[in-house]
């Protein structure tokens, strides 16, 4: 038999970016033009709601590519026994809690489905590969996130976007992410008020992201000395984390951490993040660990990373390359496909 096209599905392309879609950015823009690979991506009137595009997925794009191996990137994947499939986390099955019913009710289902039906699945970290082999008899494909070139390049004097919050350079706490419950914000606001109040006034802790419907909303009480800067652009959040005393990651669960090795490659002093498996096996030493279920435990890491006594960070970036993640993709797509 011939061999197949492979051809991403572009799924991702209207929707905003965060991290599953700055994950399937980099790896698809790779694929087309280093692999070979053809994209399918919805337009027109397929456009303009995440249910017509979501839609498209199911529908159109197996029409589009009848024949084709599949390459989804993110969530938004139909129905395929010649899929090759990226999995960022299981959370809708592990920890349905922590997001809106209707998205349990609809994405835990396709998910499973998904799994029951992918020729190949990658998975973005090591622990969690670990924990899709649990629910998937084939093998695994390990490509991790990697840090984008904005990061790598940013000029250090940031003075306009730090003067726009009010900002000064080495002096705040940045974190970054949506308002998801794992994330965790609730608790680093109940953290960040245990820091005597002299203290948060010279060292400001400074909130990067927005909502999102899919998400259970939680009251969160942020004491004095935040910052909500919600989203921001590649470049200041470049510019953010450059001047960063510290960047703080406290999620309950993730399925890589993405904020931590562009954090490095920006040039950020120290990370204070939660002790997961994930989060050791990207940093390995070079991060102050703390219990995510514990405000003192928290606001303990956040004076250490005031008071200087984090170590610096140190990430092997070189681990951590979307040239390479991308390689591995295209390999596990072109066995599928049964080209060489």
């Amino acid at each position: 038999m011939s061999a197949r096209t492979v051809v991403v599905n572009g799924a991702f392309r209207p929707q905003r970016v965060t991290g599953q879609q700055r994950y399937a950015r980099e790896i698809a823009d790779r694929l087309v033009a280093h692999h070979g690979f053809a994209e399918h991506e919805p337009t027109g009137h397929w456009v303009g709601s995440s249910l017509r595009e979501w839609a498209w997925a199911v529908l159109r794009l197996p029409r589009l590519a009848p024949s084709a191996v599949l390459v989804s990137l993110t969530s938004r994947a139909p129905f395929a026994r010649r899929q090759v499939l990226v999995v960022h986390d299981l959370f809708v099955l592990t920890n349905p809690e922590w997001f809106s019913r209707k998205y349990v009710l609809t994405h835990a289902p396709i998910l499973r489905a998904q799994l029951r039906m992918a020729a190949a699945v990658v998975a973005v970290s090591e622990p969690t590969a670990a924990e899709v082999r649990k629910r998937y008899d084939g093998e695994v494909v390990v490509a991790p996130n990697a840090p984008s070139d904005v990061f790598a390049t940013v000029e250090h004097d940031g003075t306009p976007t730090l003067d726009a919050l009010g900002l000064t350079h080495g002096q705040y706490l940045l974190t970054v992410g949506s308002r998801d419950p794992r994330k965790n914000l609730a608790m680093l606001a109940q953290a960040y008020s245990l820091v005597p109040a002299p203290v948060r006034e010279q060292h400001p802790l400074v909130i990067v992201g927005g909502g999102a419907s899919i998400y259970r909303g939680e009251p969160i009480d942020w004491p004095s000395g935040t910052v909500e800067a919600g989203y921001v652009s590649d470049e200041d959040l470049a510019t953010l984390y450059a001047g960063a005393r510290a960047v703080v990651f406290p999620s309950r669960a993730e399925g890589f951490g993405l904020p931590l090795v562009e954090a490095a490659a920006a040039g950020a002093a120290a990370l204070v993040v939660s002790d997961l498996p994930v989060f050791r096996w990207i940093c390995g030493d070079d991060a102050i660990y703390v219990d995510p279920t514990s405000a003192h435990a928290i606001s303990a890491g956040l004076t250490a990373a005031i008071e200087e006594r984090a170590p610096r960070i140190a990430i092997d970036l070189d681990r951590f390359s979307w040239d390479t993640s991308a390689r591995s993709v295209a390999q596990a797509c072109n066995q599928v496909a049964g080209r060489s």
